[in-house]
């Protein structure tokens, strides 16, 4: 896992395009999204947040949005400070780098307002298990491209280069039994993937890696539209999910 984990927050993708920055790349935009020069302060691409060997749930969304003023790991960080960060990043760690599943810590020692994506899958979770959760034990979030940006700068670009590069492997080291798919971008390649009809909102189970998985599809939590379990699945699927994680 850690391996995996660092060869992603390190990613030899994002080196290249730094010290080639005229090199024509499909990381080259969201890379240079990121307003650092220095490759020792680039927020490093983000591998999955939670204890992603033993969360049963995994969210999967299309990538990870920057902030200028988290405490958040840069590419001089050493490899068990960051592997700390994201395996810990919900509790458990050297530091309370997430305030209640919610708030990120920030540079200055405080913790921001709620981040409205984490907030929308804890309610997510507390919805399949029908109890309250523990963000990064009941389940952990990953996305589809790892780098950072706002609003999703550069994602169509370096989509299918990151999930060549990392989806597979990222789902095969994941315990989850229920994978839920956030949004048009992380539908798009999981279909791609694992040949997945279009029209469905719950498919499998599939065998991923040396595992059992159900994989569902909700909207991003930023849409205008239905976004829980109960509005967008069928009673009988919603059930199965349940049944699946028990």
């Amino acid at each position: 896992m850690t391996t995996l984990l660092n060869k992603i927050a390190h990613c030899p993708h994002v080196n290249f395009c730094i010290q080639n920055p005229s090199v024509e790349h499909p990381c080259r935009e969201i890379v240079f999204s990121q307003s650092s020069s220095s490759l020792n302060e680039y927020q490093v691409p983000e591998p999955w947040s939670g204890r992603i060997e033993q969360a049963p749930i995994l969210f999967l969304s299309s990538n990870p949005s920057i902030s200028l003023v988290e405490e958040y790991p840069r590419w001089s960080w050493s490899d068990d400070a960051i592997d700390d960060f994201f395996n810990n990043r919900f509790g458990g760690g050297r530091t309370v780098w997430i305030l209640d599943g919610r708030k990120s810590l920030q540079k200055d020692g405080t913790y921001g307002s709620s981040v409205k994506f984490w907030s929308a899958v804890r309610q997510r979770a507390i919805e399949l298990f029908q109890r309250n959760v523990t963000p990064g034990s009941d389940y952990a979030i990953t996305e589809i491209v790892h780098c950072k940006s706002v609003s999703e700068i550069g994602v169509k670009k370096a989509q299918n280069h990151c999930v060549q590069s990392y989806l597979k492997k990222v789902l095969e080291i994941s315990s989850a039994r229920v994978v839920v798919v956030l949004g048009g971008s992380a539908r798009e390649a999981m279909q791609y993937e694992f040949n997945i009809p279009k029209d469905v909102s719950l498919f499998g189970p599939i065998v991923i890696g040396d595992r059992e998985k159900l994989i569902t599809f909700l909207p991003h939590p930023n849409a205008r539209s239905n976004r829980t379990f109960a509005n967008c699945l069928k009673s009988e699927e919603l059930e199965s999910l349940r049944a699946f994680l028990r």
